[in-house]
């Protein structure tokens, strides 16, 4: 019996999150509390941050980051590479590593682990928290350009020479000041800003339209390998992303059908080009593609640059089924 010809048809959206309209803060407005703030230990520190008075349902439900970092420049809430560590905070989180759940009430408490006052960011820059004033910061996820979510709390380490606030001046008679008489030499600093256009997309590319499983008889099972799909992310904002599948009924031309919950998956996934850090897990193996189920995810603050995914396929074919060509259509969604 010749089952599943044709039988999956993928289509992928990319729901982005940018530029979305996002819902008022609470009354009593986003608040951090940072231990500790100061004397950290500079080759390492556990940062506890918890949080009060956030909208769980603001930008669209997409929660905040809490990242930990300079606060470099107008759009430092764009800059995703210049911060040590990043967590995605959302009320339906994951439970990976780089995300925490937000409660209901906008609440939310988290560890960054390992902070350390010198680090290299990832555009290969070394940044250095002894000489510039880092924080522990939190803002409106996926690039949105709602600001009501933003906190910023300062943290200083053991050894630091107490950092000056970007841009602030200093005393009057340092040396180098423009104007300034002294005995000759001096220095002075000239701040170098490079804007990065985000022209880059969250797409999804897939190898091919269908997928014809192996012939099977009634009880027995019917196989094959979901054809290969190609997530790029290309954002700039390494916010994280989702892959997710899920099937519809088989249905014959005289009126029979196998149900989707028949067909099962054992997931793959794989980094083909590195952004920062990149890294990718495959969904886990399910044997029901009834309900939308994980085909592979990116977690915030690792999910810039090019993955594929795919699945391997086994359909148990009902023992009452009758003989006969069986179709069905399984969707990606990427998200």
């Amino acid at each position: 019996m010749h089952i599943a010809r044709r039988s999956a048809v993928l289509a992928g959206t990319a729901l982005l999150g940018l530029g979305l309209t996002a819902a008022p803060a609470l009354a009593a407005g986003p608040a951090t509390t940072v231990s500790p703030t100061a004397d950290a230990d500079p080759a390492g520190q556990d940062i506890q941050v918890t949080g009060s008075g956030f909208d769980a349902n603001a930008n669209n439900g997409f929660g905040v980051y809490v990242a930990f970092g300079p606060k470099n420049g107008a759009d430092w809430y764009l800059n995703a590479n210049a911060y040590q560590v990043t967590k995605w905070v959302h009320k339906n989180a994951s439970g990976s590593a780089g995300q925490a759940k937000m409660n209901a009430d906008g609440t939310f408490d988290l560890t960054l682990t390992g902070v350390k006052a010198q680090y290299t960011d990832g555009d290969g820059n070394p940044v250095d928290c002894l000489v510039t004033q880092c924080y522990v910061l939190t803002f409106a996820a996926h690039g949105s350009p709602d600001r009501s979510q933003d906190t910023a709390t300062p943290v200083t380490f053991v050894g630091g020479e107490n950092p000056e606030e970007p841009g602030e001046p200093g005393e009057p008679g340092e040396p180098g000041e423009p104007g300034e008489p002294g005995e000759g030499g001096g220095s002075a600093d000239q701040r170098i800003t490079a804007n990065v256009t985000r022209t880059g997309a969250l797409s999804m590319a897939v190898d091919g339209t269908d997928v014809t499983l192996s012939d099977a008889a009634p009880g027995g099972h019917a196989t094959g390998e979901l054809n290969r799909a190609t997530v790029t992310d290309a954002r700039g904002t390494d916010a994280g992303w989702n892959l997710v599948g899920q099937m519809g009924d088989l249905v014959s031309s005289d009126g029979g059908a196998i149900p989707a919950a028949n067909l099962g998956w054992t997931p793959s996934a794989a980094v083909v080009e590195d952004g920062s850090g990149a890294a990718v897990t495959a969904g886990p193996q399910v044997t029901g593609l009834g309900g939308a189920q994980t085909l592979a995810t990116s977690a915030a603050g690792s999910s810039g640059g090019v993955f594929t995914a795919g699945a391997a396929l086994n359909l148990l074919i009902p023992a009452g089924v009758n003989p006969g060509s069986y179709t069905g259509t399984l969707t990606l969604t990427l998200s």
